[in-house]
């Protein structure tokens, strides 16, 4: 759902070129109603072509409004009763929420939008809120830090288009078996590995100190459209290596690889590049168009594995984020 989204807010594009404003009236900022959605989403939209407008209108409207009760927000700023700009917070999946830089040419609209999605997020108790950015928006990333969402780092983003796979049977080689999730049978080993090859992982490492295993597992869930259908544990005889957690984009045809860790004392020994080359054939065998992936940019030796295993860079996108600074002893609700 996420995904979708992006694509009919066209997630890269640059929403804000903000104009000298006024001195600010007074600006309130509520949650849209059923009622007002469709003014709010003629607002988002006003500058698409009037060819694509109405289709992107009701499927953003159909999208927004398939969530649960409070889980995607429209939030509305108003002054004297004049709509001035639109907000979208997503509340994902139970630790995560995503938002969207604020719809409006006002700044001191944008600075109200966004300070109300900080508010919500933390009393929401969400492990992190983020939004991806294309790094050249220097007066959106400005507005985002000024407001509580600071520049956490950049993601590239990778592509294996699944021809000319490497011939090599490194999983064989190395005498590494797959394991498959399994929700009753071995949740609990899907969990410890997790949590075990978070510690000194050079991906987005400041997450680590946020979110709960648990956590991390039901927001890998919630991407893509598969669940947990291609979740694997490898093995070598009693030893559990590491993790690989694969999702499907049914509309792209394509997989994602949503995370990848491997145990601290199992690095550099090749076990990475098998896993990733166990996920390649299996999303050709599953007749997809790619594998696709994101990485920390500053993981240098993660890219140069990913690069010599044929993944290709594509874009680069800056994650602004408001992170939980301590775990809550309940689940967020949606509210």
């Amino acid at each position: 759902m996420i995904s979708r989204l992006a694509a009919e807010l066209r997630l890269t594009g640059d929403f804000n070129q903000f104009r000298i404003s006024t001195p600010p009236m007074s600006i309130t900022v509520s949650l849209a109603s059923a009622e007002e959605l469709p003014e709010a989403s003629a607002f988002i939209f006003a500058d698409a072509p009037e060819t694509e407008r109405e289709i992107q209108i009701q499927e953003f409207q159909k999208t927004i409004s398939a969530g649960q009760e409070g889980q995607n927000q429209v939030l509305l700023a108003h002054e004297a009763g004049l709509l001035l700009g639109v907000g979208i917070l997503v509340f994902s999946d139970p630790a995560t929420s995503c938002l969207w830089p604020p719809f409006t040419s006002r700044k001191d609209c944008a600075d109200e939008i966004l300070q109300e999605m900080a508010r919500r997020i933390d009393e929401s108790g969400v492990s992190i809120g983020q939004v991806l950015i294309d790094p050249a928006q220097l007066h959106t990333r400005r507005l985002l830090t000024r407001n509580g969402f600071p520049h956490l780092t950049n993601l590239q983003f990778m592509r294996h288009p699944l021809s000319n796979l490497p011939s090599t049977e490194l999983m064989k080689e190395k005498q590494i078996e797959p394991v498959r999730f399994d929700a009753v049978q071995n949740r609990r080993r899907f969990l410890d590995m997790l949590e075990l090859t978070h510690q000194e992982s050079h991906d987005c490492p400041a997450l680590n100190q946020v979110r709960t295993a648990e956590e991390s597992l039901e927001s890998h869930r919630s991407s893509g459209d598969s669940d947990q259908a291609h979740w694997y544990l490898f093995q070598r005889g009693e030893t559990d290596l590491g993790i690989l957690l694969l999702s499907e984009h049914q509309s792209d045809l394509s997989w994602e690889v949503v995370y990848m860790g491997v145990a601290p004392n199992q690095r550099g020994q090749g076990t990475g590049s098998a896993m990733i080359q166990f996920g390649l054939e299996q999303a050709r065998a599953h007749n997809q168009s790619a594998l696709t992936l994101a990485v920390d940019h500053k993981n240098s030796y993660a890219i140069k594995i990913y690069e010599e295993l044929g993944f290709v860079r594509q874009n680069t996108l800056s994650v602004h984020a408001r992170l939980r600074s301590q775990f809550p002893g309940k689940k967020p609700k949606f509210n």
